[in-house]
């Protein structure tokens, strides 16, 4: 980033988002699975630096920015665990030299009397074995998708945000970017050479299939919808990355044209101010299995007469059900038929996928006319 950020008067904003949405029909909330978490997000927002905000701590079911793709990825904690055994805090102990040196003894005793292994100190030596296992991860990735398809790899991640990744061929990636990069084959595999420009996804978390639609595909506008404070993380993201985004400030200021924007960034309440685009792509992945049934179909009727493709990845049945309101889940959640049934009129199925032991789907539906 080549100018400073004022991050104090960047965060008011994130306040004035939230106390914006406070004010609206509650179909355009969080729903009762997001306002579970929605506190402690935001927490911890406010009490982190915004340029390290894909290196915080915490997991995904913790309330923690990993529920939407930022955080240390690689590092995730555990549901209810308050620490994980390799987080930087502890790399002082486990690189000290008198602790390599003492396993260096240990190991050596431990060649003629295995007793000894008891004694050393094993975080220490796992945490080799771990980071040697991600990079190994990274690597079958990135040889599988140059195996898939070698034009994906055109596109490249950023170090913004301080993330855990590794140079290949001059480019910086992460697990996690060649994890959407794979996504993004899924989705464009079955488009063959179709002109995708206009894209609108709901539910989009920092913003990184944006990046990747952005990179691969020049002539292309991205449109997110979405809720803070993920909505707010992926404005800071890609205004970061150098996009021309129109976000909160120009939503603000009453300013109606895209045209010049390579992204646009609305609230789930401004719905309204795309009733007018057509859209080449709608794609939700992961987010309708988050939210209520109700909201997850508001959106499928609005987009549903005026964008070609759909796309959809979400759990068959939806995210688990909360034991009663304000408990962790989904009061009433979205099916993966229930989806078909809203679409069946206007689109029919082209690619239909179940994976991760049937609990997962994704598919792919194209416009009847």
């Amino acid at each position: 980033m080549k100018n400073k950020i004022d991050e104090k008067k960047l965060k008011t904003e994130l306040l004035e988002m939230m106390d914006n949405m406070s004010k609206v029909d509650p179909i355009y909330k969080p729903g009762n699975y997001w306002k579970f978490y929605e506190k402690k997000i935001i927490k911890q927002i406010l009490g982190n630096k915004l340029d390290q905000f894909r290196s915080w701590r915490g997991g995904a079911g913790t309330g923690s920015i990993h529920s939407f793709g930022g955080g240390e990825m690689e590092l995730q904690r555990n549901f209810n665990h308050y620490f994980h055994p390799f987080e930087a805090q502890f790399k002082k102990i486990d690189n000290n030299f008198f602790v390599k040196i003492y396993n260096s003894l240990i190991n050596k005793i431990s060649r003629y009397f295995n007793f000894f292994s008891y004694f050393a100190i094993r975080s220490s030596l796992a945490r080799k074995i771990f980071f040697d296992k991600i990079k190994l991860e990274f690597d079958t990735k990135y040889d599988l998708i140059k195996l898939i398809n070698p034009e994906l790899l055109k596109a490249k991640d950023s170090r913004l945000g301080k993330p855990i990744g590794f140079e290949k061929d001059k480019k910086f990636y992460t697990n996690y970017f060649l994890n959407i990069l794979i996504e993004y084959h899924h989705i464009k595999k079955n488009l063959k050479r179709n002109n995708i420009k206009n894209i609108i996804e709901i539910g989009a978390g920092t913003g990184m299939l944006a990046n990747i639609f952005l990179q691969l595909n020049k002539k292309s506008k991205y449109f997110i919808l979405d809720i803070p404070p993920t909505l707010f993380i992926a404005e800071y993201n890609l205004r970061n990355l150098g996009y021309s985004v129109y976000g909160f400030k120009e939503l603000k200021a009453g300013k109606k044209d895209f045209k010049k924007y390579d992204i646009i960034l609305l609230p789930t309440w401004k719905l309204d101010l795309l009733k007018n685009v057509n859209f080449d792509l709608f794609i939700n992945i992961a987010s309708f299995q988050e939210m209520e049934k109700q909201q997850s179909l508001l959106y499928l009727n609005f987009f549903k007469k005026q964008t070609k493709y759909i796309f959809l990845k979400n759990a068959i049945n939806g995210h688990s059900r909360a034991k009663d309101e304000g408990k962790f889940g989904v009061i009433n959640p979205t099916r993966m038929m229930d989806c078909e049934k809203v679409l069946k009129r206007t689109h029919r199925i082209i690619s239909k996928e179940i994976f991760n032991y049937n609990k997962n789907y994704r598919l792919l539906l194209k416009n009847n006319t």
